[in-house]
């Protein structure tokens, strides 16, 4: 039996990026832990962080393009794929107007180099008015208020949790969201912390 070996990484599924082991064998992952010498997230990690073996290793995972041809998915090549998806926006957009045309994009989506640097060129030529993402669910009133606050919606001042005395929260529920935006992993126990230092 080989050996197993250690990386450490970083999650990317939310902007806390917290620090990882990731323990492998041959190209199996075997387990996911948090790491616990990462001086940020100090061991912390999420149910999406530990999932990431599953849709690692998940027999349904797709792996190349897919067409539905009646009832049923047909394996495409990326080329075909390519050429049908612009093929079809182009005749959507002509038939029923740019709006016709809605886009989404996941949390992943922000933490993907390629699709942050990249994206917002092809979604610009599509001038749809219809785009949502994990952002609209869940953030914008951050960024609206940093905005008029600061003068941009991405100057989003993060609370210093950990060196804080008083800390009122109006309006959100970080236990719920698990720090999101503050950017604090484990944020249970490091509120726990400002009471038990006699905050």
């Amino acid at each position: 039996m080989s050996e197993t070996t250690q990386h450490h990484r970083a999650c990317h599924l939310c902007e806390a990026i917290c620090g990882l082991t990731i323990e492998t064998r041959d190209e199996q992952i075997v387990s996911i832990k948090g790491d616990a010498q990462d001086s940020f997230s100090r061991g912390h990690i999420c149910p999406k962080a530990v999932a990431l073996q599953d849709i690692q290793n998940d027999p349904d995972r797709l792996r190349h393009p897919m067409r539905r041809v009646g009832n049923e998915w047909q394996a495409i090549e990326w080329d075909e794929a390519f050429a049908l998806v612009a093929e079809r926006l182009a005749e959507i957009r002509k038939r029923h107007g740019n709006n016709a045309v809605a886009v989404y994009q996941g949390n992943p989506s922000v933490h993907n180099y390629g699709l942050m640097t990249h994206s917002n060129y092809f979604l610009g030529q599509l001038k749809t008015c219809n785009r949502f993402s994990a952002t609209s669910v869940d953030q914008l009133p951050h960024h609206l208020t940093s905005l008029m606050m600061y003068g941009h919606g991405l100057l989003i001042p993060i609370p210093d949790i950990d060196h804080t005395d008083f800390m009122l929260i109006l309006g959100g529920n970080p236990l719920a969201s698990n720090g999101s935006i503050m950017t604090v992993p484990d944020v249970e126990k490091r509120l726990k912390a400002v009471q038990a230092r006699g905050g």
